[in-house]
């Protein structure tokens, strides 16, 4: 399996939680918290695994190479991006926990919500972008050789 496949994997998996998400936009809030539950177990893994994690697998693995091979505006705007959705999905992920545990009440079902819309907006568009750009870019300037540590250091959570 080549790295560019992994990483598709997970940004398609990340769309999956995102429609769900989305499906839930102007919706009242739930009336238990099971009917969300494992959307919100879903959301706090995305932003985990595939936000905090991929996220700096890229940086610390991807990005320095794009750099070398003349790619720095992919990599400062992907790199930019990721600086700016972190602190969104950790934040949602903590309001998912605390729903997890808590419930929702208005004004949290209401946070939620606009923050839920910011998210998916800035993910969606970054999945895009990395899509088109960086799945190519690893594809062209690695062989699967080249890859096979890279796969291990990121099957570790490196």
């Amino acid at each position: 399996m080549r790295l560019s496949q992994i990483l598709h994997e997970e940004h398609q998996r990340t769309l999956t939680v995102l429609d769900e998400l989305d499906g839930w936009r102007g919706k009242n809030k739930p009336d238990d918290i099971e009917q969300i539950k494992g959307l919100l177990t879903d959301l706090i893994d995305v932003a985990q695994s595939d936000i905090t994690e991929h996220y700096a697998f890229e940086e610390e693995h991807l990005f320095p190479v794009l750099r070398m091979n003349g790619a720095d505006f992919m990599a400062n705007m992907l790199a930019g991006e990721h600086q700016m959705i972190r602190p969104i999905a950790q934040e949602l992920s903590a309001m998912a926990q605390k729903a997890i545990e808590t419930g929702f009440d208005d004004q949290s079902w209401q946070s939620f919500q606009e923050l839920s819309f910011d998210f998916i907006g800035h993910e969606t568009f970054h999945i895009q972008k990395e899509e088109m750009g960086l799945i190519n870019a690893i594809n062209s300037l690695f062989t699967p050789e080249q890859e096979a540590p890279l796969i291990e250091l990121y099957k570790k959570g490196s």
